[in-house]
């Protein structure tokens, strides 16, 4: 069976940014279930709408959930995960933060909701089957010390290819989507 895609933009992304529009036919194609919630804030963005709208997307999804985060939305995703107590059957975080509440000063403060707290990352852990984190050394917006660091205290693989930045062209949409395949065996 194949699972439920649940996409996570960043920071004032959406569902017709970055590698999404790319992404969405291959889906189709494939005949893969998927959302992209437009999540809500622009500028501003507030985690717990954020958390509230991951929660309708996985609430309309079937099972199993796969929930793949972008930039803020891998912290969205952790935040998720950590209200909500959902289990998933996998997570990806695509050029991830780390879990330092320090990054509540990036952006001039305009995302410090998403870092109130540190997360219980062992408890989250439990909650997906697997755990995937890509994130480019070559990041110039999320440094990839902060991908490796939640990797290895997630315990999740780390694919760490060296050439596509923070991972916001459409280019990207055929390493991302061969990679989701390969780990999930679709």
């Amino acid at each position: 069976m194949l699972p439920d895609l649940v996409f996570v933009h960043g920071y004032t992304a959406s569902s017709q940014s970055d590698w999404y529009p790319a992404i969405s036919p291959e889906l189709i194609a494939l005949g893969v279930q998927f959302a992209i919630p437009d999540l809500p804030g622009g500028d501003f963005p507030q985690a717990d709408e954020w958390v509230r709208h991951i929660g309708e997307a996985v609430t309309r999804s079937r099972q199993p959930v796969v929930l793949v985060g972008h930039s803020l939305g891998t912290r969205a995703v952790l935040l998720f995960l950590e209200k909500s107590g959902v289990s998933v059957d996998a997570v990806f975080l695509i050029a991830a933060f780390n879990n330092s509440v320090d990054n509540a000063r990036r952006a001039e403060g305009r995302y410090a909701s998403f870092f109130h707290h540190h997360l219980d990352l062992q408890q989250i852990r439990r909650q997906s089957k697997k755990w995937v984190v890509i994130h480019s050394t070559d990041d110039d917006s999320i440094p990839f010390a902060q991908g490796k660091q939640v990797a290895d205290e997630l315990r999740a693989r780390l694919i760490s290819p060296s050439r596509y930045g923070h991972f916001c062209d459409s280019s990207e949409a055929a390493f991302i989507l061969s990679t989701i395949r390969s780990e999930l065996s679709f």
